[in-house]
């Protein structure tokens, strides 16, 4: 990366972290000028990254942003029946609509699949579905229907531009450093066409080392960010592995991973060593986790499900479930997720990290900032324990179960381990929620 690209980089990232215009001096200005227009413009209720706490999005002007739903169908895009002119006749429209109202939050959907990639010839969106005849507007066109029907759900378009081994325009890059033009045409006309939705994050690749080298994916990375003036966020998704590849990187915002644990308990751990991996200064997805075998849903479900997408978010990490087909997977299991989000959303948590080391008791995960906020969960002990300092608190209970809430008011909390028993009526997992009061 020459020196101007560098700059280029760390301008554009400071202003998506920021969110203030760029500075006045002439090389900053020079610089910024290469990362289309004056200033990174996010739209009122658009997901960016919470600039005070880099481990978690928000929403911008708003609050707090969490993820849990679906990491499928990948062929999103491409099921149906193909049309001549490339366009689906598939399920898409029954998806997005199955989807609204239960509250889980994305669909993990791929551009590029062909080439490579899980899909056949035709899952690509060109002409013809040929790399040299251009871009199909039929094809473009379909998605933004689909892509405008999530985006007014409140529903994650996880866009990830090539799938796993996918690689339409080379593993390498050239040796000169620097795309391909065709590799750049496909991404400006991606981020141009659709980065006026919302609820959009940008990925990369997934298990992007199957069809790129790690200067290529991180190139991929900086024209993305160079491109969207709307600062949305950029993920990269690894196969298994805790230990982030693009530590550092300015153009990544999300550790997506793989992450195959068949248990709560090791999915909880796999996030916590990731969460403590990056430091806390990009988030952690567990985008993907499976529990063996070739049989749908890959990642369980009812409490099974439930209990590993809190494991996840109690470890800091947003959750996407393989193996929901999202047309016979249970709508409770879709459900699940949706309370999962309501209750993060409700809370503070973006000023946590995983203190596992403050359970007493019966908790058996917790995030904290000790003496402001403590959120713990149980999975079936009905006296939830802390280690907590002093202070007026706000203590709240949630059946992530059913998503009721129990308000037990404000109490003065003194320093040391602190047990509360849980209201009447909640059975197995439970959520508590103490939030100091001034």
């Amino acid at each position: 990366m020459n020196i101007t690209s560098s700059i280029r980089a760390l301008v554009c990232y400071a202003i998506l972290i920021t969110g203030t215009a760029y500075a006045q001096d002439q090389e900053s200005t020079q610089a910024g000028a290469r990362c289309q227009g004056p200033a990174i413009s996010p739209a009122p209720g658009q997901i960016v990254v919470d600039r005070e706490n880099p481990a978690w999005f928000r929403y911008h002007e708003g609050g707090p942003f969490f993820i849990s739903g679906p990491g499928d169908p990948e062929g999103f895009l491409y099921l149906g029946t193909r049309n001549p002119d490339g366009t689906r006749d598939g399920d898409q429209m029954k998806i997005i609509n199955r989807m609204a109202g239960t509250g889980a939050n994305c669909i993990y959907l791929m551009a590029i699949r062909s080439h490579g990639g899980d899909g056949d010839s035709t899952q690509n969106p060109y002409i013809n579905s040929d790399l040299s005849q251009g871009l199909s507007e039929p094809i473009l066109a379909q998605w933004e229907t689909w892509f405008r029907a999530m985006d007014e759900h409140g529903i994650v378009i996880f866009f990830i531009f090539f799938d796993d081994d996918a690689d339409p325009f080379g593993r390498e890059l050239p040796a000169d450093g620097e795309l391909k033009p065709q590799t750049t045409e496909f991404i400006d006309a991606m981020v141009d066409r659709f980065k006026h939705h919302k609820h959009l994050i940008w990925c990369v690749a997934e298990e992007y080392l199957e069809g790129f080298t790690k200067e290529h994916a991180e190139k991929v990375a900086q024209r993305i960010r160079e491109r969207d003036d709307r600062g949305h966020p950029i993920a990269i998704h690894q196969n298994e592995g805790t230990s982030f590849d693009f530590k550092g990187s300015p153009y990544f915002d999300q550790f997506a991973v793989q992450w195959n644990k068949p248990t709560p308990e090791e999915l909880n751990a796999g996030t916590v060593a990731a969460w403590k991996d990056v430091e806390g200064r990009v988030n952690i997805n567990i985008a993907e986790f499976m529990i063996g075998g070739e049989e749908l849903p890959f990642s369980g479900t009812g409490e099974e499900l439930r209990r590993k997408i809190w494991a996840i978010a109690m470890g800091g990490g947003y959750s996407m479930a393989i193996g929901m087909d999202l047309i016979t997977t249970p709508i409770e299991d879709l459900k699940y997720c949706g309370r999962l989000v309501r209750f993060m959303e409700a809370t503070r948590f973006p000023e946590t990290a995983p203190r596992n080391d403050l359970a007493r008791a019966q908790t058996t995960y917790v995030l904290a900032k000790p003496g402001h906020v403590y959120i713990a969960y149980s999975e079936t002990g009905s006296q939830l324990g802390l280690a907590m300092l002093a202070g007026r608190y706000e203590i709240k209970w949630c059946n992530p179960v059913t998503g009721t809430w129990v308000n037990e008011g404000v109490r003065e909390i003194a320093e040391g381990d602190q047990v509360f028993e849980r209201p009447a009526g909640f059975q197995n997992e439970t959520a508590l929620y103490l939030s100091n009061v001034p």
